[in-house]
């Protein structure tokens, strides 16, 4: 029997045969299963090659459709599309944009090509399924999911980093990086900015439509991690292996 998994894929920053490996690992382990993408944003500054990584996502849109393979916008490309407007270009080149204009060979961000300044301007800030919410950088605890402010959706670190309520639906988001090179799992949220860039493991979170936390991570070394239970229902449910007969 075929199910339904997403693969959220934390902050990319410039790297781009890690995002290659990594998409190419998550389409084999999916097989004959039914599979989405779900890239929470920051595709560009920091590592060197952003022009090639959001050429592949282009690319990879184009051929799976943008329902199937969906890239929400990071505070990095928010910065970018502003600079490139006029906008506070000082904070974008503060932020490892230096890499990003050696990437596309240009020395201003209005000089990147419009297609792909199009592409990022035009990115959601996020999506949600049945239990879980996807987005950048977190939520502002206490407030509705769909009354989320923009700013908060792009940047927000504190107060949710801390808070331990529920939020409605399971937050999968990036932004911050985790220390250590591994996705930082909690019972009401998962942080999969894993500092890629910095020489450490891009990673990938699959889900599916049974329970919330996920199934298991992916790298891009091809390394499938079985996920721990995030709660106790869902350790007592799933402790029978049942969180593996995707792999």
């Amino acid at each position: 029997m075929t199910a339904n998994l997403t693969y959220a894929i934390g902050d990319v920053h410039g790297s781009y045969t890690k995002l290659a490996n990594l998409i190419r690992h998550c389409r084999n382990h999916c097989g004959e299963n039914n599979g989405r993408f779900v890239l929470l944003g920051d595709y560009v500054d920091r590592g060197r090659r952003s022009r090639e990584v959001v050429s592949l996502l282009i690319e990879a849109q184009a051929a799976d459709g943008p329902g199937q393979f969906v890239c929400l916008k990071g505070n990095h490309e928010d910065m970018l599309v502003n600079a490139a407007n006029g906008i506070d270009e000082v904070t974008w080149l503060g932020n490892g944009a230096e890499t990003t204009l050696a990437s596309y060979g240009v020395g201003r961000a209005s000089e990147i090509p419009a297609a792909h300044l199009a592409w990022m301007a035009e990115l959601p800030l996020a999506i949600a399924d049945a239990k879980r919410f996807y987005v950048h950088a977190g939520i502002m605890p206490g407030v509705p999911l769909q009354q989320q402010r923009n700013e908060v959706m792009l940047w927000i670190r504190e107060p949710f980093l801390s808070d331990q309520n529920q939020h409605g639906l399971y937050v999968v988001h990036g932004h911050t990086p985790t220390g250590g090179g591994v996705p930082d799992l909690f019972h009401n949220r998962l942080n999969l900015d894993t500092m890629a860039w910095a020489g450490y493991p891009l990673a990938a979170a699959v889900f599916d439509d049974e329970r919330v936390g996920p199934l298991a991570f992916v790298t891009d070394d091809g390394a499938v991690v079985t996920a721990p239970a995030i709660n106790a229902l869902e350790r007592e449910r799933y402790a029978s292996g049942s969180r593996a007969r995707y792999r």
